[in-house]
């Protein structure tokens, strides 16, 4: 078992590398394909699916060398921590931001008289001789002046990223036996790679037949793309809101698109009912709130409806709601760590692994804050910071753990909103205001957040019959490759295509960063925001009526996590392949209940294999030949 183990690790750091290019230049350059960006990542499902069939013929060659569920389960998990890394959020996020604030410096947006005195000169890179090559390309990583200039920046980064993260996992290895053994949370995006790992898996012929659908649908429209006179099956409306609502009030609603994207329909099958309802319907609910803002005039109030602050109140509120009904548990593990035990005690009760969790926790939180504190934060902001981070990871991970929205875009919804809205830019001060803009990668949409993965990787190994320990040292070892391998695959990339020609995300985040959020709190100082912190409250107090009700009557549908999930804005991507998924559930359990659900639970797995596999492809063709390509996804 142990050599199993071993081999299946190596064969992830063989694949991490090789993978992390890929996104790199798929992501971050060609833009053809987001592989590391969403609930169910691309990259580890697509390595997994050409891994089992590399097991159909080695069976057939060399049994011996066939690889079994563990190796596979390993090196899937091992490529989920690079996509935690790699990919449009947060490496994109990340490197736009540590070179934006020297390289776009002038004297007409006065970066330099502003906030430049408040960076640490060990923070980031100031050199635009450095620079210069990655912004214009044609160039090298591999010189002198290039490695001495980003050795720095990249170990600093890299412990930042790590102990953020490790943090994370340490929570989780708390918190995993109440949310697997105890609440039995559904974990829909677990479901896929369960199932693929499966004996048998690849004989059903409801799923080659789902896979097949999506196929040529995609193969189709992909052809389109590159010749217009080849017919295609639009999955991608993005004009139906503005041709079908032109009258006032209801052109108020702003951009209502259609995207029938089959592997969120996929996904959204494994989803309880009231939860993909809830998502979709609390999405529309913002947009009623719009059309009742153009009627009552209140859309003059700067902000309204204030979804980021809705968002905020309903997120905090549920991850205080979450660690609320773990209490006992949270108040068992601390009683016991403090308590003297014996040895046979701590082996029986699985304590050592919680005392471990939480040093873990300590350790990163300490170095964390310590080193912030030395770059000039102060320990208030700092703490406030990380305890807002902590809290929303936690309500993200339940939420997701039990809805399973394939989809969380939980944008400008951050621990800055919610001190800059409390306090006012005045109190927090400059220097904490510029050093919090070199955590806003981690913060700023969610979308690849490492909380619900890593979690979901802990179901996934009690449901394959991997021991909790060894899933935790497969996701260090992981996590601690991918980061390197991630900002080595960037930087190699872009000095030799160059940000200026890379995705506009490079650019874009910095100049969102420094150039509007930022330079807006410096220039013009704002106060405590009343307005957006009563919507907050209201979203609070709304959040803790749909709990109460949820867990009052057994009828009741609206879930909170899908309120906190329909107030994020990027759920508009993914609402109208939830309610597709969600009626073609329905009209299925009506007809013919949990049997035919069953039956028909390979189509839809089919559905996500066929999407990720010709959206593979099709990034793979661009590649070669160096052509624009139709994208799957986003």
């Amino acid at each position: 078992m142990r050599t199993r183990l071993y081999a299946g690790i190596f064969l992830g750091l063989i694949l991490i590398p090789i993978n992390a290019h890929w996104i790199a230049l798929v992501s971050g350059v060609k833009h053809s394909l987001n592989p590391a960006y969403g609930s169910l990542f691309i990259a580890p499902v697509i390595n997994l699916f050409f891994l089992l069939f590399l097991n159909l013929t080695l069976k057939k060659i060399s049994p011996r060398l066939v690889l079994n569920r563990l190796e596979c389960i390993v090196v899937y998990e091992m490529l989920v921590m690079l996509c935690l890394i790699s990919g449009h959020n947060p490496m994109d996020f990340l490197l736009g931001t540590l070179i934006h604030p020297f390289w776009f410096a002038l004297p007409e947006n006065e970066y330099a008289t502003l906030f430049h005195r408040y960076i640490p000169r060990w923070f980031t890179i100031e050199n635009k001789e450095v620079l210069k090559g990655l912004f214009d390309g044609e160039s090298s990583l591999y010189t002198s002046q290039h490695l001495m200039a980003w050795s720095w920046p990249v170990i600093l980064w890299s412990g930042i990223t790590f102990f953020i993260f490790f943090m994370l996992l340490c929570l989780n290895s708390i918190q995993r036996s109440q949310w697997i053994a105890k609440e039995k949370l559904s974990y829909p995006i677990a479901q896929l790679p369960i199932e693929m790992t499966k004996s048998g898996f690849f004989n059903q012929k409801l799923l080659w037949i789902g896979f097949s659908v999506v196929a040529l649908i995609q193969i189709l429209n992909g052809l389109h793309f590159l010749f217009p006179f080849v017919p295609r099956i639009p999955l991608k409306i993005s004009d139906f809101g503005s041709k079908i609502f032109t009258a006032k009030p209801w052109n108020a609603i702003g951009w209502l698109p259609l995207f029938f994207y089959p592997w969120v329909i996929g996904l959204t099958f494994f989803v309880p009912l009231d939860l993909s309802f809830s998502v979709w319907f609390f999405f529309l609910f913002t947009k009623i709130q719009l059309i009742i803002g153009s009627i009552s005039g209140w859309r003059s109030l700067p902000g309204f409806p204030y979804y980021n602050h809705q968002g905020l109140g309903a997120w905090i509120t549920l991850g205080l709601l979450v660690l609320w009904h773990s209490k006992e548990h949270i108040k068992e593990t601390l009683a016991k760590f403090f308590a003297p035990q014996t040895d046979n005690h701590v082996m029986r009760t699985g304590l050592s692994g919680h005392r471990r969790a939480l040093f873990g926790i300590a350790c990163s939180l300490i170095i964390l804050v310590l080193l912030f504190h030395q770059a000039g934060m102060s320990f208030s902001i700092i703490l406030i910071f990380l305890a807002i981070y902590v809290v929303m990871s936690v309500a993200i991970t339940h939420a997701r753990a039990t809805v399973g929205i394939p989809y969380h875009e939980i944008i400008y919804t951050h621990p800055q909103l919610m001190l800059v809205s409390a306090v006012g830019t005045r109190h927090i001060g400059a220097n904490n205001l510029t050093l919090m803009s070199f955590l806003y990668p981690y913060v700023r949409d969610n979308v690849s957040h490492p909380m619900p993965n890593q979690l979901e990787g802990f179901k996934i190994a009690e449901a394959t019959g991997m021991r909790h320990g060894k899933m935790v040292m497969v996701m260090i070892i992981g996590l601690l490759f991918s980061i390197f391998a991630s900002f080595w695959s960037y930087l190699h990339v872009m000095y030799k295509y160059g940000v200026s020609h890379a995705s506009g995300y490079f650019i874009g985040i910095g100049r969102e960063n420094f150039g509007r959020v930022l330079l807006s709190w410096l220039v013009y100082p704002q106060t405590t925001d009343y307005v957006g912190l009563s919507f907050m409250a209201l979203a609070s107090v709304f959040t803790i009526l749909l709990m109460i009700m949820r867990r009052s009557f057994l009828w009741w549908s609206f879930h909170p996590a899908g309120y906190a999930l329909g107030m994020s804005s990027g759920t508009v991507w993914v609402w109208s392949a939830i309610f597709t998924g969600w009626i073609i559930k329905m009209t299925i359990l009506k007809l013919g209940g949990l049997k035919m659900y069953r039956r028909t639970a390979p189509f839809f797995l089919g559905l996500v294999l066929g999407d990720y596999v010709i959206g593979f492809a099709w990034s793979i063709i661009g590649l070669i030949f160096n052509v624009s390509v139709y994208r799957v996804w986003y």
